[in-house]
C-alpha cells in the first residue's frame, strides 16, 4: 500500500485492516486468506461506500501490470488473477497490439522477439522450446550478438535436443524437490493451506510409497491428459515471457535468470498439477484442476525482480543454471 492511500485509510479509521510487514503495508487477509473488503457479490465494499480513490494502486491497477521503456510502454496482465487464465484460455493464440517484427529497438528486444517465435511455433512441444530458448541464450552470451540468427541452427538444435535421452525419474525428483521447496514458506506461513497442504504431503510420501518405474509410468499417463491444455500453456508461457523475460533496464544475464524462473515456474505448475490429480484419483485432469495450479503458483512466484536473485543464489551453485539443469526440470 502506498503512503497516500495509508494516509486516507488512517483518517477513516481503517488503520485496523493494515499490518506491517518488511517495512511494506499490507492489508491484513481474513481467516480465509482472502480480502476483507469484499461483499458477499465479491464487489469491493470500500469502492461502494467511498469511491475508487480509496484504493491502492494495486487494488487499482490489478491484474494489469506496466513495463516502461524508454519510447514505449508495454502493459499485460497477470496470471495470478483467474480471469486472465479464462481469457488466455479462451485465444487461439495470443496477439500484439503491435507486430513484435515492428518492435526493433534494440538487440535485447529482438533477442525476446525469436524467443517468442520459438514458444509460438506448434512444432516444438513447451518443454523442447524452453530448452531451445535456454540454449540460444547461453550461446549469445557467450558467442556476443547474433548468436541465436540461423534458422538452420534452430532446426539442428531441435534436432539435437531428439535425440538426447533424459532420466524421467530423475527429472521428475527434481521437479518434485522444486515444488516443495517453493512451498516451504507458504506451508510455513499458513497459506494456500486447502490448496498446498494435501498435494506437499503427497509429494512427501511419494519415493515411500512408490517404486521409480511406478511414479514415471503414473507421470506418462498424467502427460497424455494434459495434451488437451497444450494451447492454454503455450499461451501462457507467450504471455509470461512477453511481460517478464525482458525488464525495464535489465541486461542478457537478466533475461537468462528470467528464464530460468518462467521455466521453474512452469514446471512447478505442471507438476502441482500432478499431484492434484493423484490426490482426486488419478482420473481427469480438469480445466479449474489447471486454473488453480496457474493462478496459485503465479502468486506463489510473483517476485520482484531482486527477490528472483536472491532466492536463485540462495538455492542453487550458481545464479545462472548449466544447460543440463534446465534441461533436468523440463525432460
Amino acid at each position: 500500500m502506498d503512503g497516500k492511500t495509508k494516509e486516507k485509510w488512517d483518517a477513516l479509521n481503517l488503520g485496523e485492516y493494515v499490518i506491517k510487514q518488511e517495512g511494506s503495508s499490507l492489508i491484513q487477509l481474513n481467516e480465509q486468506k482472502k480480502c476483507p473488503f469484499l461483499n458477499e457479490d465479491k464487489l469491493c465494499k470500500l469502492v461502494i461506500e467511498h469511491g475508487a480513490d480509496i484504493l491502492s494502486k494495486t487494488c487499482t491497477t490489478f491484474p494489469r501490470e506496466y513495463h516502461e521503456y524508454e519510447g514505449r510502454t508495454e502493459s499485460s496482465l497477470m496470471m495470478a488473477c483467474p480471469v486472465v487464465v479464462d481469457l488466455i484460455r479462451d485465444q487461439d493464440k495470443i496477439t500484439f497490439n503491435e507486430e513484435l517484427s515492428q518492435m526493433k529497438e534494440g538487440e535485447l528486444f529482438e533477442l525476446r522477439n525469436v524467443i517468442l517465435h520459438i514458444l509460438r511455433d506448434e512444432k516444438y512441444d513447451l518443454g523442447k522450446s524452453l530448452m531451445m530458448i535456454f540454449y540460444l541464450l547461453l550461446e549469445n552470451e557467450e558467442k556476443g550478438e547474433g548468436a541465436y540468427k540461423d534458422t538452420l541452427a534452430l532446426r539442428e538444435l531441435s534436432d539435437a535436443i531428439d535425440h538426447m535421452e533424459f532420466s524421467k525419474h530423475d527429472s521428475f525428483d527434481e521437479r518434485n524437490e522444486l515444488f516443495l521447496d517453493l512451498a516451504e514458506n507458504y506451508r510455513k506461513e499458513k497459506l494456500y493451506v486447502s490448496y498446498l497442504e494435501p498435494i506437499a504431503v503427497i509429494a512427501e510420501q511419494l519415493s515411500d510409497s512408490y517404486t521409480k518405474e511406478e511414479l514415471v509410468d503414473k507421470r506418462a499417463v498424467f502427460e497424455t491428459k494434459m495434451s488437451d491444455f497444450e494451447p492454454l500453456f503455450r499461451n501462457y508461457l507467450v504471455a509470461e515471457v512477453f511481460h517478464n523475460s525482458l525488464m525495464p533496464e535489465s541486461d542478457l544475464e537478466g533475461m537468462i535468470v528470467m528464464m530460468q524462473w518462467i521455466s521453474m515456474e512452469y514446471a512447478s505448475i505442471r507438476h502441482s498439477i500432478f499431484l492434484s490429480w493423484m490426490a482426486q484419483g488419478e482420473e481427469e485432469v480438469s480445466y479449474e484442476m489447471v486454473r488453480q495450479a496457474i493462478v496459485i503458483l503465479s502468486r506463489m512466484t510473483g517476485y520482484e525482480e531482486g527477490d528472483i536473485y536472491e532466492y536463485l543464489e540462495n538455492s542453487f551453485e550458481s545464479l545462472i543454471w548449466e544447460w543440463g539443469y534446465l534441461a533436468l526440470i523440463l525432460g
